[in-house]
């Protein structure tokens, strides 16, 4: 089970309107794949609740060989699958280390649902470790501007959800990109997290006590994610390094592992990569049908095409 898959959490990050699909054996619950669903226009839409970056089926596989266990399992996720409600796209990313690993077979069964299955990969820091091995794991070019930003900076935790809100908003403004992030649940979750025990947002600031950098970290089960992240165009990469080296520290403390989230680019993965962790590979499962299927290849093609004649 995932920090991601708690009822609370479901609830905070999508303002109570996560549904989830049951499977029984006799009177006891042995699958849940939970969900929020969103209207686009004409079309349903079946996600994963904001800020919730990994979810999937949620199984009890039982007892016995693992033959046993992975068909039992298999079965268990076809019925949730086949109970979803109707919908024109459906995305989710699965951690396949749950259930010892038995979770590698859900992807299976979305395949024979006729899913596209594909794969994202993420960078995990084992923090269980002594400190001074954690940091001799890491890459010199990255420990270097981590020293930098020391001297620069200090680390402080954040307080005040909107604190973090309103920093990440004025960043994604001064930097001319389009803010894509919904916040509306934001507060909710920070207060249900913090109320729990589970979560920090770190800051970095300049001497003058100007904020440089923030990130939003969460734990549970074992790992903490590095969920969110953002820094002023004044800082450099060093001030997330800083705040990802404090976040090992905070994990060390925990007794955690430091999930880094998902690899989107390779400039991504050569900054996550230099932080000693081990890659780990998640599923992305995905269909798309009919006239929505249609509407988004048509945009992906028109995307293209502006992209040439504007290069």
């Amino acid at each position: 089970m995932l920090l991601f898959h708690e009822p609370w959490w479901l609830a905070a990050a999508s303002n109570g309107e996560y549904q989830e699909t049951i499977s029984k054996s006799g009177a006891d619950i042995v699958g849940r794949l939970p969900f929020v669903v969103k209207r686009r226009g004409p079309f349903h839409v079946v996600r994963m609740p904001s800020f919730t970056h990994i979810l999937g089926p949620i199984v009890d596989a039982g007892t016995g060989k693992l033959e046993t266990r992975l068909r039992r399992r298999s079965t268990i996720v076809r019925s949730l699958i086949d109970q979803l409600p109707p919908n024109s796209f459906f995305h989710q990313h699965l951690d396949t280390s749950v259930d010892d690993g038995l979770g590698s077979v859900d992807g299976l069964a979305f395949q024979e649902r006729h899913f596209s299955v594909s794969t994202q990969y993420t960078f995990e820091v084992d923090c269980r470790k002594d400190l001074s091995v954690i940091w001799a794991e890491m890459s010199q070019k990255t420990r270097q501007p981590i020293r930098r930003a020391e001297e620069r900076y200090s680390v402080k935790t954040v307080e005040l959800a909107s604190s973090f809100i309103n920093f990440y908003k004025a960043n994604t403004k001064a930097s001319g990109r389009t803010n894509r992030i919904d916040f509306r649940s934001f507060t909710t979750l920070f207060t249900e997290c913090r109320a729990r025990g589970c979560a920090t947002i770190l800051g970095a600031f300049d001497h003058d006590g100007t904020p440089v950098a923030m990130t939003y970290l969460v734990w549970g089960h074992g790992t903490m994610y590095y969920l969110l992240s953002t820094r002023s165009a004044s800082a450099d990469y060093g001030a997330i390094s800083l705040l990802l080296w404090s976040a090992m520290k905070e994990a060390r403390g925990l007794g955690t592992v430091l999930d880094l989230d998902g690899v989107y680019s390779s400039g991504t993965a050569r900054f996550l990569g230099s932080f000693g962790g081990r890659i780990k590979t998640r599923l992305v499962v995905r269909r798309s049908r009919g006239l929505y299927s249609a509407i988004q290849n048509l945009k992906r093609i028109c995307s293209r095409d502006e992209s040439y004649y504007f290069t």
